[in-house]
């Protein structure tokens, strides 16, 4: 091993690197095929995001921020409670409009 080391010490990290890359996509693979199965159409909850709610609902998100009227660039990582309370909505409004809309997303695919 000191000897590949030695002589091919790019080709080596490059490897190290390609496993961890490797690695992390399948743990996230396995998570994702475990976790995902087991939350469909969970209750919307304050803590959720709009990401969160599109992935539970299997529904576009974009659609979701367009019901809502937010600035796309805005909702990243935002909660529902918050971008409740940024738009001076109560959560059961924002809830209302987001159930809405994934009613009319799955009745017109």
């Amino acid at each position: 091993m000191s000897s590949l080391w030695r002589m091919n010490k790019f080709l080596v990290l490059g490897f190290l690197a390609a496993l961890a890359l490797t690695s992390i996509l399948l743990v996230r693979l396995i998570a994702d095929v475990v976790y995902w199965p087991q939350h469909r159409d969970t209750e919307i909850s304050g803590w959720m995001t709009l990401g969160y709610v599109a992935q539970s609902y299997e529904v576009d998100k974009n659609d979701l921020v367009d019901a809502l009227g937010i600035n796309a660039d805005a909702r990243r990582h935002l909660t529902l409670q918050a971008i409740a309370d940024v738009q001076v909505l109560s959560l059961e409004q924002v809830e209302r409009t987001l159930l809405e809309t994934i009613a009319s997303q799955r009745a017109n695919p």
